[in-house]
């Protein structure tokens, strides 16, 4: 096992944090960070006595704050429940419900009185400076298979699962952060940006990635300071949510570069890239690198930092994964893998079988090693007539026109219907593609039904197009 909390004492007075906030930014030192943590262990247990083993789930704003009661929490032996803040009301009622929490931590009054079921905790409480410390301990061997934490997916279809994850899933195995493509030589002291939320397996996977090397992580108070926040700060990297990406392509386009901070390596994940946003940084020598994985696998499955011969590809498989190919899906077998979804043994028996984890995504292995995504298996439209559609296949025909800026593909009484976000002035030109695309593609692939509108299509919390 990964001994974080050492770690985390080890790089003593290296700066742990830098907080982003115009003129109340403020560093917080590995010491400092280690210091808030066993204060913040103190308050929670003061409330709800012995951590180990509770349920406490955290309803809060993404930020700094957030890591310290995460963390407080999973060395505290709770088991932590990290909850989406944007999500509705009603989804995370059924996930509160679902996850037998006996706490929750909150920052604000959106849940309290009758609409939940579970006691409450104001996260002011746990950061009282009072003098109290309780001496926190990294998970042994005999641990590995206790549960410290449970991450309910983002859900794209159907109602969420609680994704059980051990402390042998997060701990066993020290984290990977680049490869040999990324332009780094030594990890430590690395200035890396992020705006991955700390509720999602992206941003948790991160962060401990950042304790275990000694990196700084760099974080905005505001998240929608995500394209002034660097301009007068130098950083290395940044992990960010694809959103991300598009903002910062404007500020390259109108010749912003140091709203970038000077970074040389982006990186993204929880959803594919657009690759001529990735084209564009590159061409400006910012370096591009992807992450895939899944809350299933603890994090990453393959990382890829050499875009510029493999765009495509997400990457070459995790050191720590085995990552095979079973009857076209993609399947991974590793230390990572969960344990289980809660109360939910059938989906977990579909998912997990004998130690494999399907992961639902079509898949390839080129000869290089290469992992590419080819759809979707869940996603696949099953016709009455016995054809399969893979939506991203067509949804790939789609995006070659240049003003469908988003689009889902799905079934509708038994025909191929497609949603389209576009500019009001190229609506006439989406038809247009679409009628003529449908010329060209077999008759049970054809779209007979058209929704062209001009928002956005809704997304889950990293950025995913729901379905």
């Amino acid at each position: 096992m990964f001994k974080l909390l050492e770690s985390i004492r080890g790089f003593g007075s290296q700066m742990a944090f830098r907080v982003l906030d115009g003129e109340n930014s403020k560093d917080v030192s590995y010491e400092q960070y280690y210091s808030e943590l066993e204060q913040c262990a103190y308050n929670l247990q003061n409330i709800v006595g012995e951590l180990k083993g509770k349920r406490i789930g955290i309803y809060c704003s993404s930020n700094y704050e957030y890591t310290v009661m995460l963390m407080a929490m999973i060395f505290g032996r709770a088991v932590t429940v990290p909850l989406n803040f944007r999500e509705s009301v009603d989804n995370i009622t059924y996930q509160i419900d679902n996850a037998d929490l006996d706490y929750l931590v909150i920052d604000n009054d959106n849940l309290s009185g009758d609409s939940i079921a579970v006691k409450t905790i104001s996260k002011a409480d746990l950061f009282e400076k009072n003098g109290g410390r309780i001496e926190l301990a990294d998970f042994s061997d005999d641990e590995k298979d206790q549960t410290a934490l449970m991450i309910y997916t983002s859900g794209t279809t159907g109602k969420s699962k609680g994704v059980v994850l051990t402390a042998g899933n997060l701990f066993e195995e020290k984290k990977n952060m680049y490869d040999d493509h990324a332009p780094f030589d030594t990890y430590e002291g690395l200035r890396i940006y992020t705006n991955f939320p700390f509720y999602h397996i992206g941003g948790i996977n991160g962060i401990i990635c950042h304790f275990e090397y000694g990196c700084t992580t760099y974080m905005s108070v505001n998240p929608g300071n995500v394209i002034n926040d660097l301009e007068h700060e130098t950083i290395d990297s940044a992990v960010v949510i694809p959103a991300t990406l598009n903002l910062w392509k404007k500020s390259v386009v109108r010749g912003h570069m140091e709203r970038l901070g000077g970074l040389r390596l982006i990186v993204s994940a929880g959803a594919p890239p657009d690759l001529s946003t990735v084209d564009l940084f590159m061409e400006h020598g910012i370096g591009y690198g992807q992450y895939y994985g899944m809350s299933e696998t603890s994090g990453n499955i393959t990382l890829n930092f050499d875009c510029k011969d493999h765009l495509k590809s997400v990457g070459k498989p995790d050191p720590n994964v085995e990552v095979m190919i079973i009857d076209d899906e993609i399947c991974v077998k590793g230390s990572s893998v969960m344990k289980e979804y809660y109360k939910n043994p059938e989906e977990t028996e579909s998912t997990v079988i004998d130690g494999i984890l399907h992961t639902g995504d079509l898949g390839r292995i080129d000869n290089d090693g290469y992992v590419y995504i080819t759809g979707r298996k869940k996603n696949l439209i099953i016709l009455s007539g016995g054809e399969n559609v893979s939506p991203e296949e067509l949804e790939r025909e789609l995006y070659k026109c240049q003003f469908i800026y988003e689009c889902k593909v799905f079934a509708e009484n038994d025909r191929i219907c497609t949603t389209v976000y576009t500019d009001a002035e190229h609506t006439e030109e989406v038809a247009n593609y679409i009628a003529e695309l449908n010329t060209k593609l077999p008759i049970f692939k054809r779209i007979y039904k058209k929704n062209i509108q001009t928002e956005p299509l809704e997304k889950t919390s990293t950025g995913k197009i729901k379905r």
